[in-house]
Order: C-alpha cells, then structure tokens, then sequence
C-alpha cells in the first residue's frame, strides 16, 4: 500500500522537475546579474526536488523498519482523503476564477472578490466585517504593490479613474 508521505514526495518531485523545466526556459540577457531571471525559480525548483526526494526516503525507510514481511499495511490513511481533495480543488476554482476576471474587472476589485470567497469557502460568515476585510486586504495589496513596488497591475473597469 502506499502511503500518503510517499505520493506526495513523488507529487512534490514530479511539480519541481516541470518547475524546473520552465525554469531553465528563461532567457538569459547580457545585462542580467551573475544570477540571471531564472536564478530563483531553478533554487526553488530543485529545492521542491530535494525535499521531494526526502519525503520519499523516509517513507520508504519507515515502511520498510515498520512493517515485517508480510505484516498488514496501516488501514485508515486514506480515509477521508477524497473530501480533502475535493476540498483543495474548491480553493484551485476559486484562484481559477481569479485568474479569468483580473484583467476585465481589473487588480482592485478582483483581490477584494478572491478575499471574500475565499474567506466565505473556508466558513466563514457573510458580514460587514468580511466586507471591511476584503475591500481593506485589496487596498492594502494594491498600495503595496503599485504604489510602493511601482507593480503595474490590470486596472480593468477602474481604468477611467485612474487606478
């Protein structure tokens, strides 16, 4: 049987190499640093690879000290992972959505929206308070990014204001 901590390494593996496979396709540029654009994005990748292959070791070495030839495999821990699942792909819905409306409804209004749904997914209760959170968390995020960063950021329907 395999186990959780097994299927994750290889997933973690498997998302660092096509992670790094992307990361190796970046142009370099004569007036790059000696790091280059793709200088986080390969560290990042071989270290999701590496911890990856971690997870992978362990659970192969705790199977193997665990369980003696022909002993039964722990049951139960798979139970309830099908809801989780689909609990995760709820949340990957939600980032969808946001990646689809950005650029028409444009950066402010569709953070305060992925604010608010996402908080509304997760349980908690439609409310003024929420609302304050949401429109607060986008303010905040937009001033962070394109006041202070100088991020340019899709301004979509707000455009005539100049946001």
């Amino acid at each position: 049987m395999l186990t959780r901590d097994f299927v994750g390494g290889v997933a973690t593996i498997v998302i660092g190499a096509v992670y790094l496979y992307f990361a190796y396709q970046l142009r370099v540029s004569a007036l790059d640093d000696s790091m280059g654009p793709g200088g986080l994005p390969r560290i990042y990748g071989w270290l999701l690879v590496g911890l990856g292959s971690i997870l992978v070791i362990q659970a192969l070495v705790a199977r193997s000290l665990a369980a003696p030839a022909g002993a039964e495999p722990v049951k139960g821990e798979w139970d309830g992972q099908g809801r989780k699942i689909a609990y995760a792909a709820g949340l990957l819905v939600i980032a969808m959505g946001y990646i689809f409306i950005v650029e028409t409804v444009g950066y402010l209004v569709s953070v305060g929206l992925l604010i608010v749904t996402t908080a509304l997914y997760l349980g908690a209760g439609f409310s003024g308070r929420l609302l304050a959170i949401g429109i607060g968390g986008a303010v905040f995020l937009y001033a962070m990014f394109v006041s202070l960063l100088g991020v340019r950021m899709p301004a979509g329907m707000l455009a005539p204001l100049g946001l």
